[in-house]
């Protein structure tokens, strides 16, 4: 199976929200500690995507400390009427995202498009120009930025966890959409561990 060379990117924003599923169920929402993997793989996404290609991020290097921030926001409840609830986002968030793309085998119309060094270009040339589409973090009202950087940049740039190792426990980890009507939507959860500021994806 192709696979092509990994590429890297430098993510940061103000604020971010990775939400926990546990918090969904009310109104107040808190972020995971760190970014899941389906959340990179949106970020990465919007930085660049075709049908031909599946993004895949291996890993992620925390840079900044985790720190949250507590905001009040209105709620609109259903009798017209409104709420006050608090919603914990991250604050001051920068991440170094490693990943690689594959070909998408459930398009095998698009056979044609298979072209590795086209592609490896245009995902060279979009995380220069910090990605395609608006990058967000985690929700629309977190915005993000993405900037290009080196394999050295990457594995040489100091976390704040570097030397420590820190067990996340259990977090949400991606989706598996269905190929078919017949296959229903599954979640995936995996134990998370930063590993002198490192998260390696299953």
């Amino acid at each position: 199976m192709y696979r092509s060379r990994n590429f890297y990117a430098r993510v940061r924003g103000d604020r971010a929200l990775f939400t926990n599923p546990a918090t969904k169920g009310g109104s107040e929402r808190s972020s995971y500690s760190v970014p899941t993997r389906q959340a990179l793989q949106g970020i990465v996404d919007s930085i660049y995507h075709k049908p031909t290609i599946t993004n895949v991020v291996t890993e992620v290097k925390v840079i900044n400390q985790i720190q949250t921030e507590l905001q009040g926001v209105r709620a609109l409840l259903h009798d017209y009427s409104a709420d006050l609830s608090f919603v914990s986002y991250l604050s001051d968030v920068e991440y170094l995202v490693k990943f690689h793309f594959i070909w998408n085998e459930n398009r095998e119309d698009l056979m044609q498009d298979r072209l590795p060094n086209k592609h490896e270009a245009i995902m060279e040339r979009s995380i220069r120009k910090g990605g395609r589409r608006t990058i967000f973090l985690g929700t629309s009202e977190c915005f993000g930025l993405v900037d290009e950087i080196s394999q050295e940049e990457y594995e040489n740039t100091p976390s704040y966890y570097d030397g420590v190792i820190i067990d996340l426990g259990i977090m949400f980890h991606s989706f598996a959409y269905p190929k078919d009507e017949t296959t229903p939507l599954k979640s995936y959860f995996t134990k998370t561990v930063i590993d002198n500021g490192v998260i390696k994806f299953k």
